[in-house]
């Protein structure tokens, strides 16, 4: 009988299109040449919305135990809906709640491209939070670089916090706190 973990190892496996182990012993890499072993249910997965199911590449990308995460090393790409996120590395729970990333770490939302040095996102809820030495958004006709970013996609709202420098065709301006809605295309 498998034991849950290895139902979740199974799930990512199928889900960054390579095949997981039967039973994970410890930090195992995952390979295309591992078997794949029959999965019924797969919780984490469903519990995304409809367009939103993840879809998960990495060079190389191992399951921890002891931890509970996937581990993932090298041009990682995480597809969440038309939403995706890459980074030099990742770790993700295994229950696909939580991704950590850091090292060039990106999220591209259609025209918005958010930028640092790391990365914390939270799928079910439609956040992440963005850390480094600067954060920055990037689209036509937008610049704002901040010391953190708070993005929620499902409202498309930023908030940007600490220095806050905002650049459109009217100019230059500087803030401490700055929301923006997408939406209206305006600072909210």
């Amino acid at each position: 009988m498998l034991k849950s973990c290895d139902i979740l190892a199974t799930a990512l496996g199928l889900l960054i299109g390579l095949t997981a182990p039967a039973a994970a012993e410890g930090t195992q890499p995952v390979t295309k040449d591992m078997e794949v072993a029959d999965v019924t249910e797969v919780h984490p997965v469903s519990s995304f919305m409809q367009g939103e199911q993840p879809a998960i590449s990495a060079r190389s990308v191992q399951y921890d135990e002891k931890t509970g995460r996937y581990i993932c090393h090298g041009s990682v790409q995480i597809h969440l809906g038309d939403r995706l996120i890459t980074a030099d590395e990742a770790q993700i729970t295994s229950d696909l709640s939580a991704i950590w990333t850091q090292g060039t770490a990106r999220l591209i939302d259609g025209e918005n491209i958010f930028c640092s040095e790391a990365i914390y996102a939270r799928p079910f809820e439609g956040q992440a939070y963005f850390f480094g030495t600067r954060c920055k958004l990037k689209r036509p006709g937008l610049a704002i670089d901040s010391d953190s970013i708070e993005y929620r996609w499902q409202d498309k709202i930023g908030v940007f916090d600490g220095h806050v420098l905002y650049i459109d065709s009217d100019g230059e301006k500087a803030f401490v706190h700055l929301e923006y809605d997408f939406n209206k295309n305006k600072i909210a």
